[in-house]
């Protein structure tokens, strides 16, 4: 056994005595040749493994504190349910425990070698085209490999063609995943917006959970645990039992939003017709997630509060969503402050509040608390007396600041709801959007330098040098090379560095956010949007180091290409095509130029042949092993959102309009829980995989780079 922290220990113990006695009585019925037997205690043996996992019983020490115990079980299970062909996906599949020799099989019959926990994709689509029930069957059944949850779906629908769909597999499906319903009903997990196509298997799946939902929360006491997650069920009957039980927290979860027809909203409203106010308020509370609240509005005498009601619910959520201001002052007036605020009263909204101003301590108090929706509802609160767009852009950028000392996922959450305040302020200050406040709330910081200061017998000034802001000191038309110490002391000095920082802090946001953006994705700007960057002090200094193509095709630096119609920043692709990349290095290097960020020097990842043609899916990476939590924060910093076990895909983000790059990976539960095995990339349009020679060339380099630095950096030996 490894180390276990005392208040651990007596509590492994007691699993491992458990877990040796299951051994013990699995090697009785080995004897006794009671395969049924032994494949119900697998099952028991598994959910003990899975209970003693649990952070509250052993604080997750137990998995690691059982080789033995596994390697015994091994025997015993090999011993009762030999391979007999170690290349027959079946022979292999067919057996109740995960045994060293089964996975080792089936990871070389799937081509994923040396993985820990083979993936089951290969054979699903293999058995799906070939129609092989039993082949189906045992892809649900066994405890062999893993399966993303949409690949669970299609097994699913495949039985369901052939009507072998039965209670035992949606059993075990939801007994693997309880949250497989996302991909059953067409729900993600990650945007609760989102609507994807439902599993066409999804009627007969409802029709098992209803009954079962319906058994396991009749009187006396309802057994939720047993109860898949996600799935709504379809009826009143649930809302109206729901309605009778509201002390009941789960049964308002559950069934409160169950699935209505129009005839039923009609029964319900008549149902709350005579009933006392409390029941009609709970009962709106309880259709709030359905989406049909709005029904219940006139019993609450609240008839002209819908479309009010709909911007609410639309703004009912953790993460930033940009809301239309003009709409929610409208909505507002319609159903009047009094029943604006009765309503918000029943389910309230930050940003609905933060627009008319009713929060603004809260809102700044949450704000401190790197709340997602409270960073959005900064830039909805009316501008305070006294306060200019300035300082509400520069608060806005202050807490952009804080974004790289969060966590993988929430730097990049953190940012998406800076960029939603930004455009939230833009719409207050009556900008057309929020590159429009951006340009001029960094030009005034520019313009509005205080000028030089005199303090005592010394002029104090920033100057740029190159684009880093330096303080220049004079005395009597001489350059001092130190700032004096009496200059330090003066309290006017605190505004030089406050301005010097302001430039630098401009710096550093053009640098890492337009030209790396502008760059990364072969952008374009407009001639006035060119000429409002170059107006800028760290503009003029970046600019003319970069790359450009003009309208005509040329390309060239700043003082070679046409400045009258569109520039696209060069990415090095378009150097490669058109045969210009060894000489554009070489001349960056006869001309000394240091880039602002990586062009001329950027890695360049393309296509190869054995990516081309039809292949939609790349293995450049596949099989890397890398440090969970490190690849988690790299990713993060490059844009990606990273997801657990057995969503879909382990990592995502956007490659350009309308595409996505979603990455599969092996890993204990989430990033940052251990090592992880690096899978297969995609990218993705409306939901289908795109051949990769068909991903335009941009997009499909910057995600290879993110990955390749990923596999670098984060690496195991």
């Amino acid at each position: 056994m490894v180390d276990v922290p005392d208040m651990f220990a007596g509590e492994v113990r007691d699993q491992r005595d458990a877990l040796w006695r299951l051994t013990d009585q699995a090697a009785g019925l080995t004897k006794a040749g009671d395969l049924a037997g032994l494949r119900a205690l697998a099952k028991e043996i598994q959910g003990a493994i899975e209970s003693g996992n649990s952070i509250d019983r052993t604080g997750g020490h137990l998995d690691s504190n059982i080789d033995d115990i596994r390697a015994a079980l091994n025997d015993v299970y090999d011993a009762a349910f030999p391979v007999r062909n170690a290349d027959d996906a079946r022979d292999v599949l067919d057996a109740p425990w995960p045994t060293a020799r089964r996975t080792v099989a089936l990871a070389a019959i799937v081509d994923r070698v040396g993985w820990p926990t083979p993936p089951l994709e290969p054979l699903a689509d293999r058995a799906i085209a070939a129609g092989d029930v039993h082949l189906l069957r045992l892809l649900v059944l066994t405890p062999l490999g893993r399966a993303r949850r949409e690949t669970v779906a299609r097994v699913l629908d495949a039985l369901h063609a052939a009507g072998e769909l039965d209670v035992e597999v949606i059993e075990q499906a939801f007994a693997d995943d309880e949250y497989l319903g996302y991909a059953i009903v067409g729900r993600s997990p990650s945007d609760s917006a989102a609507r994807l196509t439902p599993a066409a298997c999804a009627p007969v799946v409802l029709d098992y959970f209803e009954e079962l939902a319906w058994r396991l929360t009749t009187p006396p006491e309802p057994e939720w645990g047993r109860l898949p997650e996600v799935l709504v069920p379809r009826g009143l009957r649930f809302v109206l039992r729901a309605v009778e039980r509201p002390a009941d927290r789960r049964m308002a979860e559950r069934f409160g939003p169950a699935e209505l027809t129009d005839d039923e909203r009609t029964a319900l409203v008549e149902h709350l017709r005579d009933r006392p106010d409390e029941q009609r308020r709970y009962a709106f509370g309880l259709r709030l997630p359905a989406g049909d609240a709005g029904v219940l509005l006139p019993l609450l005498g609240l008839p002209g509060a819908e479309p009010l009601l709909r911007l609410v619910q639309a703004t009912s959520t953790t993460e930033a969503v940009r809301q239309d201001r003009a709409a929610i002052l409208a909505a507002v007036g319609r159903a009047g402050v009094d029943g604006a605020r009765q309503l918000l009263a029943l389910c309230p909204s930050e940003l609905i509040s933060a627009a008319l101003g009713w929060n603004r301590t809260a809102v700044h108090k949450r704000v401190k608390s790197n709340a997602l929706a409270g960073i959005a509802a900064l830039g909805l609160l009316p501008l305070a007396d006294g306060e200019t767009v300035l300082d509400r852009y520069l608060a806005v950028r202050e807490v952009a600041k804080r974004g790289p000392k969060l966590g993988p996922n929430r730097r990049h959450s953190h940012a998406a709801a800076v960029a939603v305040a930004l455009d939230h302020l833009a719409q207050v200050a009556a900008f057309p959007d929020a590159g429009r406040l951006e340009w001029d709330c960094e030009a005034r910081i520019a313009a509005e330098a205080p000028g030089d200061w005199i303090i005592g017998e010394y002029a104090v000034a920033v100057r740029l040098s190159g684009t880093e802001p330096i303080i220049s000191v004079s005395k009597a038309g001489e350059q001092l090379k130190s700032v004096p110490a009496g200059v330090r002391k003066d309290a006017r000095y605190a505004e030089v560095r406050e301005h010097q920082e302001r430039l630098r802090d401009q710096a550093r946001r053009m640098r890492t956010g337009m030209i790396e953006r502008l760059v990364a994705t072969g952008g374009t700007l407009a001639p006035d949007e060119f000429a409002r960057l170059r107006s800028l002090s760290a503009g003029a200094a970046m600019l003319p180091a970069l790359i450009w193509q003009d309208h005509a095709g040329r390309i060239g630096l700043l003082d070679e290409v046409d400045l009258d119609g569109p520039l696209t920043a060069a990415h090095p692709f378009l150097l490669h095509e058109r045969g210009l990349l060894d000489h554009w290095q070489a001349r960056l290097g006869q001309l000394q130029i240091q880039q602002p960020v990586k062009q001329a020097f950027r890695e360049l990842y393309l296509v190869t042949p054995a990516e081309g043609d039809a292949v939609d899916v790349s293995r450049r990476f596949a099989g890397r092993t890398v440090d969970g939590k490190v690849a988690g924060q790299l990713l993060s910093e490059r844009g990606w959102s990273t997801h657990g076990r057995y969503d879909e895909h382990q990592a995502s983000r956007s490659a350009g309009p309308g595409i996505s790059a979603a990455l599969t990976c092996d890993l204990p539960g989430y990033f940052g829980g251990g090592d992880v095995v690096v899978g297969e990339v995609r990218f993705l349009s409306a939901g289908s995989a795109v051949p990769l020679a068909e991903v335009p060339p941009v997009a499909f380099s910057e995600v290879m780079r993110d990955l390749d630095l990923v596999v670098s950096v984060a690496g195991q030996a």
